[in-house]
């Protein structure tokens, strides 16, 4: 569970830090998730997996259009990873017997972090290429993200639930 709190706590600052050194003094009250998500993990809530990283994702995108790409970058494959770690740390600790349990979180932990990475080195390559959208086609893209990242929660959070 440290580990995923970590991953968490990290990304949160990755991606709010950018946004803070802009001068939006209510930015403050941002501080209350990776409150409410570290309380909520603690007290093994699996429905506070998937908001908590919206939320991650939500200031990694203002941080983005902030000018600071690289951090938000971060912050997603690391709240990505602390998302991950943690639906499958809640998921061991009610598995009555699972055998190899080190086994299970490192070949776990290996596999997340593998996907991260791979999902950072192709935002990386993305980013290098010069595409004009039209507004439209941005909102559109980014509502098509938010859908595709919704329905991947709801169903990891299924397969670790069961």
């Amino acid at each position: 569970m440290i580990p995923a709190i970590v991953f968490y706590l990290a990304a949160f600052a990755l991606a709010w830090v950018p946004v803070i050194t802009h001068g939006f003094p209510w930015t403050m009250a941002l501080l209350l998730c990776p409150v409410a998500w570290v309380a909520a993990v603690k007290t093994r809530r699996t429905g506070a997996l998937a908001p908590g990283l919206y939320a991650v994702v939500g200031v990694a995108m203002w941080a983005a259009v902030s000018g600071a790409f690289l951090p938000a970058l971060g912050a997603v494959v690391l709240a990505l990873l602390a998302w991950d770690s943690a639906g499958l740390a809640l998921w061991l600790r009610k598995a009555d017997e699972v055998p190899g349990r080190p086994a299970v979180w490192l070949s776990m932990l290996s596999r997340s972090s593998g996907l991260a990475a791979g999902g950072a080195l192709v935002a990386l390559a993305f980013s290098q290429l010069e595409l004009s959208l039209p507004f439209w086609g941005l909102v559109g893209l980014l509502i098509g993200f938010w859908a595709a990242m919704a329905v991947f929660s709801r169903r990891s959070s299924r397969q670790h639930s069961t």
